[in-house]
């Protein structure tokens, strides 16, 4: 899947097919920090929707949310 930008991290959206015909996704977060590449697997928990746009936009707006609460409080990191 493309990386999506937002501001000033990448969005990294993996979408399945699961067995019951429906999709699964979830995203991953990175940035650049000075020792280069930094990637926050699994930041998202994973959407489960009849489609797999549905699934993405799921995931990626749990993303967002994400950004957005460390950039209001950099001293939260996450795991």
């Amino acid at each position: 899947m493309d990386r999506l930008h937002y501001k000033g991290w990448d969005i990294i959206p993996t979408a399945l097919p699961t067995s019951d015909h429906k999709w699964t996704a979830s995203c991953d977060l990175a940035r650049v920090n000075a020792d280069g590449e930094e990637v926050f697997e699994g930041a998202t928990m994973q959407f489960v929707r009849d489609s797999q746009e549905d699934a993405i936009t799921a995931a990626c707006d749990e993303a967002i949310v994400q950004i957005d609460n460390i950039i209001a409080n950099p001293l939260v990191r996450m795991a």
